[in-house]
């Protein structure tokens, strides 16, 4: 890395230190040290610095830049005492958490709500790797854009809800791929059972399917009483539904609760 001039700073494991490692204190002394005890360690041309700090459990660090100094502080949660703590950190550790990005940010969202793969098939494994990164990228990308715009922090989904969105708008679409002979035909079933029995309420379909252009016309259903509208806060009543999503819908000169909502 150093010959093509990259200079990288990151954590190590302690079996990639060979040597090195018995030449750092053990966990046990920093331990009882306390919190905040570091130890560097450099090769003999000093091109390359080994940091271990300890903090809620002990830290490896590597380096071609960055050593313990210059140390500052920083503010830890401490368990026992249930308040936050002043922790010396050495400048390897503040360099890292300030420039930590991409991959190791990748990785991390990833590990919160990875695809469960217990098939062993590698296609199968990588397809739902690579979903977990599309996911973990989008929603990185949409923080940022919503940043960018001033939103306001309660408004900016997490993770998880960001990841339930997504599923239901794929799933709402692919639900309201029926072909309309299809639907027209499960329609005439629903009214020929129904008849001299109440109705069934008919599910709200989703936004994504709601905007779709060209898939959602009206007709007009012969009922001995109208159904009530199904936008919220209007309380008229219509015979007029949608062929796709079979809703009933305000369709009049003086309410038109049908472009409402479409639109």
């Amino acid at each position: 890395m150093m010959k093509k001039e990259m200079y990288i700073t990151g954590t190590i494991m302690k079996n990639r230190l060979a040597g090195a490692k018995e030449k750092l204190p053990s966990d046990k002394t920093m331990k009882n040290t306390g919190r905040g005890t570091s130890s560097e360690l450099s090769t003999e041309d000093g091109k390359l610095c080994v940091v271990k700090w300890y903090d809620n459990k002990p830290v490896l660090m590597m380096s071609v830049v960055h050593g313990t100094e210059p140390e500052d502080t920083c503010q830890r949660w401490d368990k026992k005492l249930k308040q936050y703590v002043t922790v010396s950190r050495p400048s390897i550790v503040r360099e890292y958490n300030l420039k930590m990005g991409g991959v190791d940010l990748i990785d991390r969202m990833i590990s919160n709500y990875r695809m469960s793969a217990r098939t062993k098939k590698w296609t199968m494994r990588m397809l739902m790797h690579f979903t977990d990164l599309a996911l973990a990228n989008s929603w990185l990308l949409y923080r940022k854009d919503l940043a960018i715009c001033a939103a306001p922090k309660k408004s900016i989904m997490q993770f998880l809800e960001f990841c339930t969105e997504i599923a239901t708008t794929l799933l709402a679409q692919h639900h309201g791929q029926g072909s309309d002979a299809d639907l027209s035909e499960q329609s005439e079933e629903e009214d020929n059972s129904n008849q001299g029995k109440k109705r069934p309420v008919t599910a709200v379909p989703h936004v994504s399917v709601r905007r779709r252009a060209n898939a959602h016309l009206p007709e007009m259903i012969s009922l001995k009483n109208a159904a009530c509208c199904r936008v919220a806060g209007c309380t008229g009543r219509t015979r007029v539904r949608c062929v796709t999503c079979k809703v009933f819908l305000c369709l009049q000169g003086d309410r038109n609760c049908y472009t409402a909502f479409y639109t």
